[in-house]
């Protein structure tokens, strides 16, 4: 049985996200004070909306986020996410899906898992110092970076602009994207409402479970997107947001 637990308060002067956008070649925001108190009703019942013992183990905890929107007929919409899978599973009934079609990622990384998992098995009955087991390990680190490639070609970011861009055109030529990028709260949330024609009014990230390794992380605390991997799509994605909202 988890403890009750005490909400946090907001944070005094909490700030905006920001992020640079380099289609426009100009910086955009989304304020994150109005969704605070949407983020506290969420953690309220987090025990309601979730199986949040995973959060609590070897797993440790995650970011969770919420965006207040605006729909066409002027109804307040809040949206909610969690970053990356939550207890193996991309989908759940009630939060955002990721930005790709999960069948098609399926279909796509199963297959090349199990041959890069084999590649590992068979690079271990040879010695270390070997030719052989350096020619495995090396054709297992090609395979599992065209399979990146091919997984992040399956992401596709919406503006309020109504375009569309995939993953890969929004980093620099010749940088490399990092694991998970487009698989945070942030970049869930905007893609899903502009995709749903939903205008955003404010957006809020949080943690909830356990600290993260290296302690930086901590339960019922308020964050900023992190700029190595959200930094470059959120300009992309929160273009024309201004446009909208005003609308």
């Amino acid at each position: 049985m988890l403890p009750v637990k005490k909400l946090p308060e907001i944070p005094e002067g909490i700030t905006d996200q920001k992020a640079f956008c380099t289609r426009c070649r100009c910086l955009h925001s989304i304020p994150r004070a109005p969704a605070a108190h949407a983020a506290l009703d969420l953690m309220a019942r987090m025990d309601k909306e979730l199986e949040i013992s995973y959060l609590y183990g070897k797993a440790l905890g995650k970011m969770f986020g919420v965006l207040i929107c605006r729909s066409e007929t002027g109804k307040t919409v809040i949206l909610k996410a969690f970053s990356g899978q939550y207890n193996g599973e991309w989908e759940i009934k009630g939060w955002v899906p990721p930005l790709f079609d999960v069948n098609a990622f399926q279909q796509l990384n199963d297959p090349m898992e199990e041959k890069i998992k084999a590649l590992g098995k068979m690079a271990a009955t040879f010695r270390p110092d070997s030719r052989r087991y350096k020619e495995i390990l090396n054709q297992r680190k090609q395979l599992s970076q065209q399979l990146m490639r091919d997984i992040h070609a399956l992401y596709s970011l919406h503006n309020y602009r109504g375009e569309q861009r995939p993953l890969a055109r929004l980093f620099p030529k010749g940088r490399g994207i990092p694991t998970g990028t487009g698989d945070c709260c942030a970049p869930k949330l905007l893609n899903y409402a502009a995709i749903n024609n939903l205008q955003p009014q404010a957006l809020a990230e949080f943690y909830w479970g356990r600290s993260n390794r290296s302690a930086t992380k901590h339960e019922g605390q308020f964050y900023l997107a992190c700029d190595g991997k959200c930094g470059p799509l959120l300009g992309y994605l929160l273009c024309g947001i201004q446009e909208a909202r005003a609308s």
